[in-house]
């Protein structure tokens, strides 16, 4: 009688983490105004204290740690070098394109995500979930068309290789469910600071910077991970990737709220669209039989 509740159960757990991943990955923007630092300094630091910060957890839960190396060595690395190349790629589009261009091509995620989990590890494809990742496509690409610029082809190229990025990751965590893949976001750290160094100016950050940082890693950055890698133990790879467009959609909104820049109604039209895909998505999954 028990486990006929524990599934529903887990599968709404997943997506209630899901969705808090967005929200705290959606507040980045808003942390980034007032740290005020070139992209690669932000990409260095939010690495560097990630790693420092880590450090301590990494040590005390060394036992743990080994045996989840001994048995998963492989899946955390490719993991980590997943999730440095998102880091790395999304500041290098954001130098080539505006920001814009880049969300367009995030749009793509869930499609890509849930291609490959269906190769990869069998995960059904439901109609109804295609045409609410269509829908919410167009929702988003109905938020940003204002912003739209011509001439960013390159960079929305290299967004679209954070896509395969984040998408190969989730495939990945999705795999081993059985692993704690804090080692991964550490290491992760490791990976993308080393890549930021040599463009950075690390000893141009005041005191007054330092919070902020703090505040986006390892607060933002470091939440929104272990609260995303928590719901793809939960649920199937291509409705976190789903829920996660919720970011795109919030990011503006915090903006607007903190900084007082209203987004145009097409931003809020589109987003509404986001959101009412995504919730249409879990809903209908939810109404469906388990197993």
């Amino acid at each position: 009688m028990k486990t006929s509740n524990t599934l529903p159960s887990s599968a709404l757990l997943g997506a209630l983490y899901a969705v808090t991943a967005a929200i705290a990955f959606s507040t980045a923007g808003v942390i980034v105004r007032r740290i005020d630092l070139p992209a690669w300094d932000v990409s260095f630091w939010r690495s560097a204290l990630l790693v420092v910060t880590m450090l301590p957890l990494m040590i005390w839960q060394r036992r743990a740690i080994l045996v989840d190396s001994r048995n998963a060595g492989l899946a955390l690395v490719m993991s980590a070098v997943l999730l440095a190349g998102s880091f790395v790629s999304f500041i290098l589009a954001l130098g080539l394109a505006p920001v814009a261009n880049v969300l367009i091509m995030f749009g793509a995620t869930p499609f890509i995500t849930a291609i490959a989990a269906r190769i990869f590890l069998g995960e059904p494809l439901h109609g109804h979930t295609i045409l609410a990742m269509g829908v919410a496509v167009i929702g988003l690409a109905l938020s940003v068309a204002g912003s739209l610029q011509a001439g960013a082809l390159a960079g929305m190229a290299v967004a679209f290789i954070v896509v395969l990025c984040m998408s190969g990751n989730y495939v990945v965590v999705r795999h081993r469910r059985d692993v704690g893949m804090a080692p991964s976001i550490w290491l992760a750290g490791v990976i993308s600071g080393l890549v930021a160094l040599p463009f950075a100016h690390p000893e141009n950050v005041t005191w007054a910077q330092l919070p902020w940082l703090f505040a986006l890693s390892p607060g933002q950055l470091a939440v929104g991970l272990l609260l995303y890698m928590a719901s793809l133990k939960r649920i199937p790879a291509g409705r976190a990737a789903l829920l996660g467009l919720l970011e795109l959609v919030l990011g503006p909104i915090w903006v607007w709220l903190f900084d007082g820049e209203k987004p145009g109604d097409l931003t809020l039209i589109g987003g509404a669209i986001v959101i009412g895909a995504a919730a249409a998505n879990v809903w209908l999954d939810s109404r469906r039989p388990s197993g």
